[in-house]
């Protein structure tokens, strides 16, 4: 615990901000912040509500209502607005937030302490600065331990922590507004997406059961098993060890590599290595299975710009007759709430989840005419197509996110403190 102590007060120096602005100053977080505590002595039989904090300083978070008998002879303490407050246990990942008044009046647990600025130094400034690399660090550094939940925040150990600010608090809260900007174009393009996916969700409990007709479409829809619109039997894929990724080989599809949403996860990808694996090669029209675990019933249709892939071994593969049915529309009935709820039934039959190709086969839903398939299924692809743009700009808006914080919390960049109101 020595050492640990003398590496949050010493490691970080001026010589570790010498590239900092001159005027910028390095000081202890004890002289930046004073410790509020304000304890519930008693607390009347009423309903009460607990906050609790979010990693990586995407804020508070409230609990549910619970009595004042049943929180026992727990520690716990009002909530003071306008305080620095921190989740003791996931500090190291930056559970960090800033308390309003909207929070007053509610109780926090002692794993949440609080700090007040002493005056020299923004609050706001403060919690960007703990979602850099170094803040990072440094909480890290103050919290000593194992990996994981064994690793807590020392208290002490945290207000010896060095950060070099600005002087002067108007050059602090500049650089807060300028940050608050793209904080506030992230969540808006946050909200934007989960207003497409709702009507993307609104879509598929409409369009595919027929409730909402395409203009035009007539004819009767058929009760149809995946079965049916598929050329033989579902297979199951090649049992082999993965190998480190490599040019050379085909890459390895496995249940790991496909998302919630039945997309191909190009990360951390790896190869298979085997003589027959190309007997296992995807194709256009093929669509897979995870067949157990607790990813059972997620599916993936094959996309020829996700390249070569070679199915695992807990996959199964169908092949859609394009004579009989649309690919694309397969798989967003595979990601419907009926489909979801047969996978429900289907896989608790037995101890271990699990659905083995016969019954996958057996699905059974109601298909329109080939045509009016192929036109709700573009109509459901252009709703991906709108997310999944989104979600790259929103990607992107987190990128010059951090490097804006990088650049102005070094002082690379200066900012214009006549600016600030």
């Amino acid at each position: 615990m020595t050492v640990m102590k003398r590496d949050c007060e010493y490691s970080v120096t001026r010589r570790n901000f010498q590239n900092y602005p001159r005027d910028w100053t390095v000081v202890k977080l004890d002289d930046l912040l004073e410790r509020v505590r304000r304890p519930v002595d008693v607390l009347p039989d009423d309903e009460y509500r607990e906050i609790g904090i979010r990693s990586h300083g995407k804020g508070l978070f409230y609990k549910e209502p619970v009595r004042g008998r049943d929180l026992g002879n727990k520690a716990v303490f009002w909530i003071e607005d306008g305080c620095l407050i921190i989740n003791i246990i996931f500090a190291w990942e930056r559970a960090v937030g800033i308390t309003t008044a909207r929070e007053k009046g509610l109780i926090a647990s002692h794993r949440f302490p609080m700090w007040r600025s002493r005056g020299d130094v923004d609050l706001q400034y403060l919690l960007s600065f703990f979602l850099t690399p170094l803040g990072k660090h440094l909480l890290e550094l103050a919290s000593p331990g194992g990996a994981g939940r064994n690793r807590t925040l020392g208290q002490d150990e945290f207000n010896r922590i060095r950060v070099c600010i600005p002087s002067k608090i108007k050059e602090q809260r500049r650089i807060v507004q300028i940050i608050s900007t793209w904080d506030r174009a992230i969540e808006l393009e946050e909200q934007l997406i989960a207003e497409i996916k709702q009507q993307k969700k609104w879509l598929l409990q409409n369009l595919l059961t027929g409730k909402k007709r395409l203009p035009g479409s007539t004819l009767n829809w058929q009760q149809k098993t995946l079965g049916d619109c598929c050329d033989g039997h579902g297979l199951y894929g090649i049992n082999a060890p993965a190998t480190k990724f490599s040019e050379q080989l085909p890459r390895y599809l496995r249940i790991t590599d496909i998302d919630v949403d039945g997309k191909y996860i190009k990360k951390n990808n790896l190869c298979v290595d085997s003589k027959v694996s190309y007997n296992y090669k995807l194709n256009v029209n093929d669509i897979v299975f995870a067949r157990t675990g607790a990813s059972v019933g997620k599916s993936y249709l094959y996309n020829v710009n996700d390249g070569e892939l070679i199915y695992a071994g807990y996959l199964i593969k169908f092949r859609i007759n394009s004579q009989l049915a649309d690919a694309d529309f397969i798989r967003h009935v595979c990601n419907s709430k009926k489909y979801w709820n047969w996978v429900g039934v289907i896989s608790a039959r037995s101890g271990q989840p699990g659905i083995n190709a016969d019954e996958y086969a057996s699905f059974s839903f109601m298909c329109p005419p080939l045509p009016e398939q192929t036109a709700i299924a573009e109509i459901l692809s252009t709703a991906d197509h709108e997310i999944e743009l989104h979600e790259k700009h929103l990607e992107e808006l987190k990128k010059q996110q951090k490097a804006l914080l990088q650049l102005l919390l070094t002082g690379i960049v200066r900012v214009n403190v006549q600016e600030v109101s």
